[in-house]
């Protein structure tokens, strides 16, 4: 797929959005949403990868490039997003391959061990349940008393920790991470890394369908008659601006190109505003036949201005409709050229 000129007015700049589009990992992206008709990006975790986007897992080699991609579209206003989960990732590094490790409290000793506990309320030694467990019942191994009722004279814990150098007993022990890149960090160290689901704007639709146009498709009937076609160009005006077009043909060897072309992706018609900002620049460069393409259609004082300044606008509904049309006129003009050009050597 070419990158494709963009005349909008929305409120993503036009350099951006051009920039955006010549990154391939968007481009696959664009394809990919047309093609499958996709229109939820739901994310999927697994230990091994993290966060990935599975229905993207055939076209990029990692998660970081899918997820790259989505919010450079995010971004451009064509996908919306919502955080659905969230995942404890190291703060140096960002691995979310993370280790828990528990020390004491107290001491800082990370021997420690946890386990179901009683509690002597007569004389208050705190210990695991099975020291207190005898042939003979419940006994408590400071007092050598043995328990009355639950509750009375003794409670029970489901679990606490206990701390073997200090012998300091718990609910909360002192909580570190070690990460698969060797970081160690503390709880309040944490990074919280949002998991994000990505849908199309629903008014962004049409706008995703344009932007994915095949340009090579249209264009391969005249490379077939064997012009030099670049899609996209970019062409320095007599100014010293730069100015970009979504293809640019040359039916001889000729500087500047004989033939240049926009697209115009809008949901709007093509207005005057559109017409006049493209042949200025296309002016500017030296160009004498202009192509607009709109799938649009173009409005009264559109169509007036193409005509009083020599641009066309070509209409169509698809990518074989526009490419017979494209192809139709820039033949014309190849075969007056090779026309004039035999009529001058005679």
């Amino acid at each position: 797929m070419s990158i494709l000129h963009i005349v909008l007015s929305v409120s993503f700049p036009l350099s951006d959005m051009l920039s955006l589009l010549r990154n391939e990992k968007v481009q696959k992206v664009l394809m990919a949403l047309r093609a499958k008709n996709i229109n939820n990006i739901e994310p999927n975790v697994e230990f091994n990868v993290g966060v990935n986007y599975p229905v993207f897992n055939e076209i990029f080699d990692s998660p970081e490039e899918t997820k790259e991609a989505l919010l450079l579209l995010r971004e451009a206003g064509l996908l919306d997003s919502e955080i659905v989960d969230n995942l404890a990732i190291c703060p140096h590094c960002q691995s979310h391959r993370l280790i828990i490790r528990s020390h004491c409290p107290s001491c800082g000793s990370p021997k420690l061990v946890r386990g179901s506990m009683i509690e002597h309320l007569a004389c208050g030694h705190i210990d695991f349940e099975e020291k207190f467990k005898s042939e003979e019942g419940l006994f408590c191994p400071n007092c050598k008393k043995p328990l009355g009722p639950l509750g009375s004279d003794y409670r029970t814990f489901s679990f606490l920790y206990k701390c073997l150098t200090c012998k300091s007993v718990f609910s909360n022990p002192r909580v570190e991470y070690l990460c698969s890149n060797g970081h160690v960090f503390g709880e309040g160290d944490l990074t919280l890394y949002n998991i994000v689901a990505f849908k199309v704007n629903p008014e962004k639709r049409g706008l995703i369908e344009r932007l994915t146009l095949d340009l090579e498709a249209v264009l391969k009937p005249l490379r077939d008659e064997g012009l030099s076609i670049k899609a996209p160009a970019v062409i320095y005006g007599r100014s010293g601006a730069k100015h970009d077009f979504s293809f640019a043909i040359w039916c001889n060897d000729d500087i500047p190109p004989s033939v240049v072309g926009a697209i115009h992706l809008h949901e709007r018609a093509v207005d005057a505003t559109d017409v006049l900002a493209f042949w200025a620049k296309a002016t500017d460069a030296g160009v004498e036949h202009k192509i607009m393409i709109t799938f649009s259609g173009v409005d009264e004082s559109g169509r007036g201005l193409a005509e009083a300044y020599g641009l066309k606008i070509i209409e169509g509904k698809n990518e074989r409709d526009i490419s017979t049309k494209v192809k139709a006129y820039v033949m014309k003009i190849l075969n007056e050229k090779r026309s004039a050009n035999k009529a001058s050597s005679l």
